[in-house]
């Protein structure tokens, strides 16, 4: 990552072993994500695990405390935390040991620790709540202000997509339909949600980033977008993915949830890899006028944001 200069590689990952050596150690599914950041993210694939000594919660402050490390600690500490299954009070209380080493508090750890603490629907509280103050800067650029009808559909915003499919075939524009025909995706403003102008943004980042709107497409967006800028939106983005995708205890409009995500064969290198190519991206197209953009080639909206071929 950018943000974790190379002599601190070592350091940051002996604090995450550390911060998962509960209920009789690392899980399986955690050692793999943690794997695959080392080897794709901070091309380390010469670092055994294994070999690496786990840090404490002391340790990993004395460490990296002070620097731009503990920003991308504390994103990492969580998404390994939501990794264990179940998750248990005793990771949570570990993982709050780092926290409070590094002075650290954030949705994700408030939302980690009323899942373990109160149950599924404080965590949904939590999420909705936080969420809920950047549905607009999350919105596509021009309908940032539009205010939907009162049945919350946008007849005139299905038109205006749909006009896409008169475009060349090798535009976005035309790529966005293709996207929502491949995928019998409803398009947005066709069927009531409070979130369809989010949806158009984020369904544009989809079809630049190259990734499926399925579980584990959908996990890798929002570790792309993390490494392409790690803000507040899209960490936001990343959580509300690992809650649906991954701890399952989120259900977004039709998105029913789903529990381990990445456990599954390949998705967690997938994840990693997501991650990698999204800090190779130069640019950050995330929050861009997609819709100015819609009549462009993709492979020229990709190139000027210096997007790396889908591996």
């Amino acid at each position: 990552m950018r943000l974790v200069n190379a002599d601190q590689v070592e350091q940051v990952v002996g604090g995450l072993l550390g911060a998962v050596e509960v209920d009789g150690g690392a899980t399986e599914e955690q050692v793999s994500i943690l794997r695959a950041l080392t080897t794709h993210v901070w091309a380390r694939p010469d670092l055994d695990l294994a070999e690496v000594t786990p840090l404490s919660p002391a340790e990993v402050s004395s460490a990296i405390g002070g620097t731009d490390a503990v920003r991308r600690f504390h994103y990492l500490l969580v998404l390994l935390e939501l990794c264990r299954h179940p998750l248990t009070e005793a990771q949570d209380a570990r993982v709050r040991a780092y926290a409070d080493a590094l002075s650290l508090d954030s949705i994700g750890l408030e939302f980690c620790r009323d899942l373990v603490a109160k149950g599924v629907e404080a965590a949904r509280a939590d999420h909705d709540r936080f969420e809920e103050n950047l549905r607009v800067v999350q919105r596509e650029p021009q309908l940032r202000d539009r205010v939907p009808r009162d049945d919350l559909t946008d007849p005139e915003l299905v038109e205006r997509l749909m006009a896409f499919e008169r475009l060349p075939e090798d535009t976005l524009g035309y790529a966005l339909t293709r996207f929502y025909a491949d995928f019998g995706l409803d398009v947005p403003g066709a069927t009531a949600s409070t979130i369809n102008y989010l949806f158009v943004a984020h369904d544009m980042n989809h079809v630049i980033a190259g990734y499926e709107p399925v579980a584990a497409g959908e996990l890798a967006l929002g570790a792309f977008q993390m490494g392409m800028n790690d803000s507040e939106v899209s960490w936001i983005l990343c959580l509300t993915n690992l809650a649906i995708h991954e701890a399952g205890v989120i259900q977004l409009g039709d998105i029913a949830p789903k529990h381990e995500t990445l456990s599954r064969p390949g998705v967690a290198d997938m994840f990693g890899r997501a991650m990698a190519r999204g800090v190779a991206t130069t640019g950050d197209f995330a929050a861009a006028d997609h819709l100015a953009m819609a009549d462009r080639p993709l492979e020229e909206v990709r190139a000027a944001y210096g997007v790396p071929p889908l591996d």
